[in-house]
């Protein structure tokens, strides 16, 4: 299990697989705002913290979703 708190800025968010998310820019209550210049429509990106399954070695790896919750 994590603590939110241990999320930092510059920390690559990845998917369940390792797959590049975006880099976090900063924590706002439960969500996690990636950085701008990560979206080719330059355009912020959020994640909910209830996503996050773990944090390892500066790397925060996301739940794995179900066919019928999207991306």
């Amino acid at each position: 299990m994590f603590e939110p708190m241990h999320i930092k800025q510059d920390m690559e968010v990845t998917d369940h697989a390792g797959q590049h998310i975006g880099i976090v820019q900063e924590v706002i209550d439960d969500l996690i705002k990636l950085a701008r210049s990560e979206s080719w429509l330059d355009l912020y990106h959020c994640v909910r913290i209830d996503r996050v399954e773990s944090i390892e070695d500066n790397r925060i790896y996301l739940k794995q979703r179900g066919p019928d919750q999207g991306r």
